[in-house]
């Protein structure tokens, strides 16, 4: 199960684990910067992951993808 949130300036994400396993983990989106972070129970603080759009753009690329090396570019629209 997961929730979507959207506010002005930031798309929150949140995923949880139906299993009860793991804690939730929360995806925070800016025009400029990507927040993953998950409750760390053992330590009492956030794991935290910061990246570029273009890097959370890869990683979902890469799930689709098979073993190799891979180079993503961008393309302009033409209009």
């Amino acid at each position: 199960m997961f929730t979507v949130e959207m506010d002005f300036d930031e798309t929150a994400v949140r995923i949880l684990d139906d299993s009860g396993s793991y804690e939730d983990l929360e995806l925070f989106l800016y025009d400029d910067i990507v927040i993953i972070r998950q409750w760390d129970e053992e330590e009492q603080n956030f794991c935290t992951l910061y990246m570029s759009p273009d890097m959370l753009n890869e990683m979902r690329e890469s799930f689709n993808q098979s073993e190799g090396v891979y180079h993503m570019r961008k393309v302009k629209e033409n209009k």
